[in-house]
């Protein structure tokens, strides 16, 4: 399982936000941070690649004559994303000033969710295969994937997936407002809905 990070959806909002925040006016600032943000659909934040076994066996016999053997093993790579699916969602309030005179800014943040759930078609490595009565097909293959991905979703949701988005958006935001010169005070949590 490999972990990644998304550097450049942060560079992509950090150069949005530096070159939307030119007014001197707070508020026009802060309109200008929540639309520059708004103006992104999803915010992918975090992603797990998990390397799945998976085995496909078909036996079909006849009066004790076997007829259809087909027997599979491979692996393949599946990608799970998960960030924020509608930064449409996302609201920067501010709140005042922090005790050294920054602007502080109370940001509404909705939970993360799974935004991706892709089989990597290019890391299929097959181990095993007789095909007698039968060929498998590609269509098998992706039967039996699409099978996994369900599994895998849970499993990576009960890994810490969600929450590793949710720390992951956070620090993104928390990082280019306070580039603009505005401090987090909180995040609170808002539904997908708005």
């Amino acid at each position: 399982m490999k972990k990644r990070f998304f550097p450049a959806a942060a560079v992509l909002i950090l150069m949005t936000v530096l070159l939307s925040c030119s007014g001197d006016d707070g508020n026009s600032a802060a309109e200008a941070l929540e639309l520059s943000v708004r103006n992104i659909l999803e915010i992918p934040a975090y992603e797990q690649i998990y390397r799945d076994i998976v085995y496909i066996g078909e036996e079909q016999k006849v009066l004790f004559f076997t007829t259809t053997d087909k027997r599979l093993l491979f692996s393949v790579d599946i990608k799970i994303q998960a960030g924020i699916r509608n930064a449409d969602n996302i609201k920067i309030e501010l709140s005042g000033k922090t005790g050294d005179g920054q602007k502080a800014a109370r940001v509404y943040v909705p939970r993360s969710e799974i935004l991706l759930v892709d089989a990597d078609e290019s890391s299929i490595e097959q181990y095993f295969i007789k095909e007698q009565g039968g060929d498998i097909s590609r269509l098998d293959y992706y039967n039996e994937i699409n099978a996994k991905k369900d599994d895998l979703v849970k499993t990576a949701i009960e890994s810490g997936l969600l929450e590793k988005a949710d720390s992951n958006v956070q620090k993104l935001i928390r990082g280019f407002l306070e580039l603009s010169g505005i401090h987090v005070s909180e995040f609170r949590e808002v539904s997908g809905n708005g």
